[in-house]
């Protein structure tokens, strides 16, 4: 069963989220910030990562080089959710980090398809 680290720092939004990903069978260790998420990371296996961009201390964006940067957890496929109206800057900074994105407002069977797509992903480049 693959794991979902999910970051992300609105209590109900990761619980929402949290209870939606692992009805449908994803087991999802969910956190509140950046530093939390990369002590997880180190501590147990993820299969993708689903971040909010806007943080608190480490925000998405520092949390994605970070991850890219330790090489224990530079190819798991990292995702942002992030609001539709971000600057060109952003979205240009977000696609430089190589990962995925889910504009919020989204509809879970978005967020799901893209968990799924990642996942998909990353398994056939390991068998390559």
């Amino acid at each position: 069963m693959p794991t979902i680290l999910l970051v992300e720092d609105e209590t109900a939004l990761r619980c929402v989220l949290s209870e939606y990903l692992a009805f449908y069978g994803y087991d999802v260790v969910a956190v509140p910030d950046g530093e939390e998420a990369l002590l997880r990371a180190r501590a147990a296996a993820v299969d993708v990562v689903v971040s909010d961009v806007l943080l608190p201390g480490i925000d998405g964006l520092e949390l994605c080089n970070r991850f890219r940067a330790d090489e224990r957890l530079a190819e798991i496929p990292f995702l942002f959710m992030t609001a539709r109206n971000v600057d060109e800057q952003l979205r240009a900074t977000l696609a430089a980090t190589g990962a995925g994105s889910v504009l919020k407002p989204f509809e879970p069977t978005e967020l799901l398809a893209s968990v799924r797509d990642a996942i998909t992903r990353r398994e056939r480049a390991a068998k390559k």
